[in-house]
Order: C-alpha cells, then structure tokens, then sequence
C-alpha cells in the first residue's frame, strides 16, 4: 500500500506539472515549439480541427484533469487499483475532436500500467506532443507508452472508441480481451419555460464546441410549449463555427434540402433548428421537439439511455444531468458511457 500512495503521489505530481506547464502554454507564458508544430499538423491531418477548438480543449484539459486537488480527490477512490507495471492496456482512439481519447490514456498510467495507443489517422500529432512535453521533466514515462498500428497479441485489455460499426468489430474482433468499447452516443438538453439568458449562453457552447462532432455535443433539444426558439439564435459574441467553411457549406446544404422538401425549420443564421424525433443530425443541424409535460422527456431518456452521453438542464426525476455550459468540461470522474476504465 506504501509504494501504491508513492506511486501515485509521483503520478499526481507530474500530471499537475504537465497542467502547469500547458496553462503557461496557453497563458503566452511559456513556448512550446514542439506543441506549436503538433497544432499546426493537426490543422493540415483534419479539416474540423481549428486553433481555436484544439486550445479550447487544452484549456478543458487542464481545468478538468491536470489540476493537482482533482487528481488527488480523484485518486482516493481507488486505494487498491494498482497494477504495477504488470499491466498493457490497448487505447484505440478516435479524431472526432482534439486529444478525445486523453482520458483514457490519463487512467490506463493512473492506475499503473502501461499503454499502448493507437492513434487515429485524424489526430495523430496531439497526444504525442503532450506525452514529451511531460516526458521532459519526468523521463520515467517515457516507458509507459508506446504507439502501435494495431492491437498487440501482448496486450490485456482494450478500450475503444468509434461508430457504432467500428464497436461491433472489435467486440468480434477481440472476445478474449477484458474490454470497453463504445459505441456512438450524443448529448440532449431539456429547457424550461424560465431558463436564463446565461444558461442558453451556456448551452450555445454546449451545442456548437467542436461543431457538435463530440458525444458530449447537444445535438437535440426539448423545449416547452410557447418557448420562443429565437432566443437561442441570439448570441453575445458570434461562435468561431460560424466562419468555418465546412460548417457553412454543412448548413447551407441542409437549408436548400428542407426549403425544397417544404420542411420546418428556424434558422439561426449559420445553424439550424429542425422539430424531428431523433437523435442523430446532419452538422449544423439541431434537432428539438416540444413537450408539455416533463413526463414525457422522462420517458424519452430513460426509452434512449443507452444511446445517450450527457443530459444537460435540471431535470427532475432523472439521473446524472448536468449543467447548462458544462457538457463540454468532463472532469476526471465523468466517464465516458458511465463505465468506469480505472477498473478495467
């Protein structure tokens, strides 16, 4: 038990220590030239990827993992969770947005083992350049990791992330292996009739972070009767997303498609609001339906659970909601698909 609180102690140390470092970075206090070059490929590897939203995440990094206090609350729930190197967990990792699969790599060499990453084609420059930049002041993680074009035969448990196609070859794929693999999710958020200009500030971030490409974006809405839709077309400072191209051209082709189908829209000048009972929108698309009863949200989620990352609004008699401009800032308790990967 004594060298597990050392070894965990060092963990926090060095981990607070790469936070530090990566805040200074973002501050303009410190240079990281082998940080700035990742960046710059990582907008070159993928078109979705902006200087902005890769800080942005960063920032969300730092905030929610790399704090010394939250590594420490964190860790004190597992007391016995210690591998010492004996250990080789698999991380397949996606590139639907910056540094997705960090989590996973921070709990793999929180609970003491090594890992092994397999980085996605669309975000391979990133987590590289953080593992250095922490390998230069704390060379003894240099051996906890390594890249791999595959899962390795030597390996002893997989985590993965992708569609939900991708989930159902490697759960084939790999039967043997201790695993967690997920499948694809999204976020929802349920309004109420007296929600505040804040909150629907908050919630525009949580909508529109990432172009709404990550399972913790908001991509449907539950609105109540009479709730005027444009208040959340109203914003107090014009999204990056909305000067990007791709995004324009995504809502630009969904508003010629449904003024030619005659469908419903209110359009909010680079995005869309469209009434569909689903959960899966075209970018730059937000799908909502209205209720008058929170009954029937209820019903909703609990039918969609599965299916589901984040709830984000206070909804009364369901589970794990967060709140409005919070779905964006996992913190290191927050698992993704609520499994939880230190005890894998």
């Amino acid at each position: 038990m004594y060298i597990c609180k050392m070894e965990q102690i060092e963990f926090i140390r060095d981990f607070a220590g790469l936070g530090n470092r990566l805040q200074a970075y973002l501050s303009g206090a410190l240079d990281v030239p082998d940080l700035d070059q990742a960046i710059a490929h990582s907008l070159g590897a993928n078109p979705w990827y902006t200087s902005y939203c890769i800080k942005e995440r960063l920032s969300s990094i730092v905030q929610g993992y790399l704090l010394a206090p939250k590594l420490q609350s964190w860790l004190t729930n597992y007391p016995d969770v210690w591998y010492a190197y004996q250990k080789d967990i698999t991380v397949v990792m996606a590139g639907n947005i910056p540094l997705v699969g960090f989590h996973d790599y921070l709990s793999v060499l929180a609970s003491g083992r090594t890992v092994s990453v397999k980085l996605s084609s669309k975000d391979a420059f990133l987590l590289p350049a953080l593992h250095r930049l922490l390998c230069s002041f704390a060379p003894a993680w240099s051996y906890r990791l390594r890249y791999v074009l595959e899962v390795p035969v030597d390996t002893h448990g997989l985590i993965a992330t992708g569609s939900d196609a991708t989930a159902a070859w490697f759960t084939a794929r790999y039967p043997h292996l201790p695993q967690i693999v997920r499948r694809h999710r999204v976020s929802v958020a349920v309004l109420s009739a007296d929600i505040r200009q804040e909150q629907i500030s908050g919630l525009q971030r949580d909508m529109f972070a990432y172009f709404g490409l990550g399972c913790r974006s908001v991509v449907r809405l539950f609105v109540p009767k009479e709730f005027d839709l444009m208040r959340l077309t109203v914003f107090e400072q014009c999204p990056d997303e909305a000067s990007h191209l791709g995004f324009r051209n995504a809502y630009r082709r969904q508003k010629a498609l449904l003024t030619l189908q005659g469908a419903s829209f209110t359009d909010g000048g680079f995005f869309l609001l469209q009434p569909k009972e689903d959960l899966f929108p075209p970018v730059a698309t937000v799908f909502y339906s209205v209720y008058t009863c929170i009954n029937e949200v209820i019903d909703f989620l609990e039918a969609n659970d599965s299916r589901l990352q984040s709830v984000v609004g206070m909804v009364g008699g369901f589970k794990n909601c967060i709140n409005f401009g919070c779905s964006q800032s996992p913190q290191l308790w927050d698992y993704a698909d609520g499994i939880d990967t230190m005890r894998l």
